[in-house]
């Protein structure tokens, strides 16, 4: 597949795009559990010419055969994940698919975005690829996995979230999570789906729950205080949502919260996964020397002041030229 280029998709690689998407590779690693990868609608949109639909998809055609991947960026975010790449990647296309992410952050720098994220498997092959590409690790996650089953917790323990609460969990955000990884992944839009846990009147937890047909997925950002309370919290989650009892439970574990995974062996999860968090920007730092002014020095500012006559010597003042001309005369000039 060397003669041939990453593009974006046409309405004509449809079909092949249909029969590649089979064996895919998530790189959504949290959207794909809870609701299974993506199908052919954003593709579908994504082809119509000159129309900033869907998600951007990317297709390398050759003898046959392709491969293809896809990002997608919700409206008005300047953060875009990659959602697949398709079929699996192997060790012998490398470049191929190196050719393909590159193109993805392409087409995702074209609709604003200024980073791309990916969650990749450190042991698989393409972890090469996003390498070689310019992506960076940005953190590390253990996944953890809960079997379908009713949970020993108390659900009043936790609230669901509310619109007044928005600017509170932000700040849990921003005093918890390392500044490094709320770039690659800021908060999500509100939707109301969370889960609080409050202490002497402040939030004190936060889970933020993504339910889907195959499975829900939790993400929590817990204060250090609440430590001890950690397994009490999960465990009251579990209660609170009914869907637990037929799906299973996937728990992120990032690399700051190590600590999770001996706790949560508590509320019957078990490591699952592990994935490295990937983020090249898509705008890269241009340095250039611009010129500084002084304000006491601009033309434009102050100036000294111009006397309105013709320039004369200079003549000592009347009073000093008199006092000094009566002295001589008087005598008293030595």
């Amino acid at each position: 597949m060397s003669g041939c280029e990453a593009r974006p998709i046409t309405p004509l690689d449809l079909g092949l795009v249909r029969r590649l998407i089979a064996q895919r590779l998530p790189l959504d690693v949290a959207c794909a559990l809870a609701r299974g990868l993506p199908g052919l609608e954003g593709v579908l949109l994504s082809s119509v010419p000159l129309a900033d639909l869907g998600a951007p998809t990317v297709v390398m055609r050759n003898d046959g055969g392709g491969l293809v991947g896809q990002v997608r960026q919700r409206p008005g975010r300047g953060v875009a994940r990659m959602t697949f790449l398709a079929p699996e990647p192997q060790a012998a296309h490398l470049s191929c698919w190196m050719q393909i992410i590159e193109a993805l952050v392409v087409e995702a720098g074209k609709r604003g975005a200024m980073l791309v994220s990916a969650e990749v498997p450190e042991d698989h092959a393409v972890f090469a690829a996003f390498r070689q590409t310019g992506f960076a690790v940005y953190s590390r996650q253990t996944i953890l996995r809960r079997e379908p089953g009713r949970a020993a917790g108390d659900p009043a323990l936790l609230r669901p979230e509310t619109e007044t609460d928005a600017i509170a969990i932000s700040s849990l955000h921003a005093n918890t999570v390392p500044r490094l990884l709320q770039q690659a992944e800021p908060l999500p839009e509100p939707d109301h789906s969370g889960l609080i846990y409050e202490k002497d009147g402040h939030i004190a937890a936060y889970l933020l729950i993504i339910e889907g047909k195959n499975g829900v997925v939790i993400k929590p950002y817990f204060h250090p205080e609440v430590y001890d309370q950690t397994a009490a919290v999960i465990l009251a989650a579990l209660a609170h949502i009914p869907r637990t009892e037929q799906v299973p439970v996937f728990l992120y574990a990032r690399a700051y919260q190590d600590w999770l995974r001996g706790v949560l062996e508590q509320a019957g999860f078990k490591p699952w996964t592990e994935h490295a968090l990937l983020v090249k920007h898509t705008l890269a730092r241009v340095e250039r020397l611009e010129p500084v002014t002084v304000p006491g020095l601009e033309a434009s500012r102050l100036r000294p002041p111009v006397i309105n006559r013709p320039f004369t010597r200079w003549s000592r003042p009347k009073s000093l030229v008199g006092r000094w001309s009566h002295g001589r005369h008087n005598g008293n000039h030595r």
